[in-house]
């Protein structure tokens, strides 16, 4: 059994950003507060950047960031794998206001955000800790959204959100409908996305409720092998949440508990269901716990549960139980750092420790240079465990893969007009898990590879015009190179990354309109590269909003997996009105 190694920075994982202040896309806006901060690692895309990016799901805005890869397996976010500075999709921890919503059967299923496009305020890429948080929006006392979409593959879109009192609780409930035939065939889909979210606050307490769901019925061609072109999958979430907290003098008390229910039904072949068909259904279920004093000292503890119970993989449970403490934010004169400390306890694993120490020095005024460590780790899915197939098989001897994250890096900012941001960063992993074999026609098989070590750099320039036509650029660069010391001969995922990817953002004002033009390139190791554009283009009257939105114009063929076929040209109008 593995002991625990305390040292000064031992912490669960937590993020520190790096870069400085918020990412709009309709208007730059950095504040002041931000940069005074200990931030040198998140990028924030606000409700604001949401409504001006082009997005055909909740979730794809986050590819507007160039250290993010995120792999389209269909079109509209049916299903979708994150990479994150070049880690796989089951390394990128995703979570829900603050809770973790990893799916433990497979990584596959984290980025199915339970909550309608009205309901979201930010999300937050915290890079060198590789998470991602969805951050919901607060109800009000009154408000009603209602929206209708229409585009092509015969996609229609319906949304209706409403705030309302719920005796002294401010409340919203949303529903949204998604259908399409799809951008080629077996791609065709239904989504139903509702949320309800309840919150109750008085000067010194609160309990707020959230609770999300989404069913998403889709064809899956290749999803998961070239092989079967004729793949089906039905996907069903549900998320509950309820935070109590408590605040008197120098203390705040926050109890959050939480249930995470998915299920999937998977046919290899839809035409003969018969063939080949997996049921999975997980839990994960927890309670955390967190103590503020002082302003900006911490101390937390939490305990989850995961379990599945799965056709092809049986029925499996592991508990986790850990502690944290740390200080956020402590000022020293021009220095500002955070440290975080902690253990967990996790069933079959021993004992594992994560760690986060960040610290930023404000050299001028509109100079900061910022340093950052995180310790992470990751226990193998269930699938990578368990699973077998004649193309796939688990190991359920894999090792927790761990890593440290180091990144150093310096911004340069004139407040409402520009900001220069250059970091770089390397990542030592040990443990890797990853899908090989050795000869073109074995099966692929979930093994614990070695050390991989991870070098790169990130450049981001943003700049606001006083142009009545010319709003604002932003040009945004990722460099990787992971080392390839690997004893098998063909890697699934760990090695199929993007060596350089560039994104840049021009905002325009036009007679009225709004308008965003992206475009986008990605040089992937082993594939052939690529260019796309996107543009959105909105404009309000009356209460009313007119968008227009689309993804590769120019209809680019390319490959974001290996055998995949990216999503074509795809075009989405919609109106809305609020009252």
């Amino acid at each position: 059994m593995k002991k625990p190694l305390f040292t000064l920075i031992l912490c669960t994982a937590h993020s520190f950003p790096c870069l400085a202040g918020e990412i709009e896309l309709e208007q730059i806006t950095i504040k002041k507060s931000s940069w005074n901060q200990p931030n040198q690692g998140v990028w924030t895309f606000s409700q604001k950047a949401q409504e001006a990016s082009p997005r055909l799901s909740l979730e794809e805005m986050i590819d507007y960031s160039s250290s993010i890869d995120l792999r389209k397996r269909s079109a509209f976010g049916i299903q979708q794998d994150v990479s994150l500075r070049g880690s796989v999709f089951e390394d990128t921890f995703v979570n829900l206001q603050g809770v973790q919503i990893n799916d433990p059967q497979t990584g596959h299923f984290n980025l199915e955000i339970p909550l309608t496009s009205a309901d979201l305020e930010q999300v937050e890429i915290s890079k060198n800790a590789q998470k991602i948080n969805f951050a919901p929006k607060r109800p009000k006392s009154e408000g009603l959204l209602l929206k209708t979409g229409f585009g092509n593959h015969a996609l229609r879109e319906q949304l209706f959100s409403f705030n309302f009192p719920l005796q002294e609780a401010n409340s919203r409930l949303s529903i949204e409908h998604k259908t399409s035939k799809g951008d080629r065939q077996d791609t065709d889909f239904e989504v139903y996305n509702f949320s309800f979210h309840s919150l109750w606050e008085e000067q010194d307490k609160k309990v707020e409720f959230l609770f999300g769901s989404t069913e998403r019925d889709f064809g899956a061609d290749s999803f998961y092998s070239s092989n079967f072109p004729h793949e089906e999958e039905h996907i069903s979430q549900r998320f509950f949440s309820l935070l109590a907290g408590l605040k008197k003098d120098i203390f705040t008390y926050n109890n959050t508990i939480y249930l995470r229910r998915h299920s999937d039904k998977y046919l290899l072949d839809r035409h003969d269901p018969s063939f080949y068909t997996n049921y999975h259904t997980t839990y994960v279920y927890g309670l955390k716990s967190q103590l503020d004093f002082y302003n900006d000292m911490f101390f937390a503890i939490g305990i989850e549960r995961e379990s599945i119970d799965s056709t092809n993989l049986s029925k499996h449970y592991r508990t986790k139980r850990g502690f944290s403490l740390g200080v956020e934010d402590k000022r020293m004169a021009k220095l500002v750092c955070d440290i975080e400390a902690g253990v967990d306890y996790y069933e079959d694993a021993g004992y594992q420790e994560n760690a986060h120490f960040g610290l930023a020095y404000l050299l001028r005024e509109d100079l900061k240079c910022g340093f950052s460590f995180d310790r992470l780790w990751r226990a193998p899915s269930f699938t990578e465990l368990f699973y077998i197939s004649p193309a796939n098989r688990g190991n359920s001897d894999l090792a927790v893969q761990e890593s440290d994250n180091y990144e150093l890096g310096m911004d340069y900012f004139v407040e409402n007009e520009f900001l220069l941001s250059l970091s770089g960063f390397t990542r030592r992993q040990k443990d890797t898990i990853d899908w090989v074999r050795n000869t073109s026609l074995g099966p692929w098989r979930a093994e614990n590879v070695g050390e991989v070590d991870v070098y790169g750099c990130d450049f981001y320039s943003q700049v606001r015009f006083k142009s009545s036509f010319f709003n604002s650029f932003s040009l945004d660069y990722t460099y990787l190179d992971l080392d390839r010391d690997n004893p098998y001969n063909f890697s699934k995922y760990v090695f199929d990354y993007n060596r350089h990817k560039i994104v840049g953002i021009l905002g325009l004002e036009l007679a009225g309109y709004s308008i965003n033009l992206i475009g986008s390139y990605s040089k992937p190791l082993g594939r052939e590269e690529y260019i796309t554009f996107d543009i959105k283009a909105k404009k309000h009257l009356k209460g009313f909003t007119f968008e227009l939105e689309g993804v590769n114009l120019f209809n680019r063929s390319y490959e974001e997996l290996q055998d995949i076929k990216g999503p074509g040209r795809l075009v989405k109008g919609s109106i809305s009105y609020t009252f």
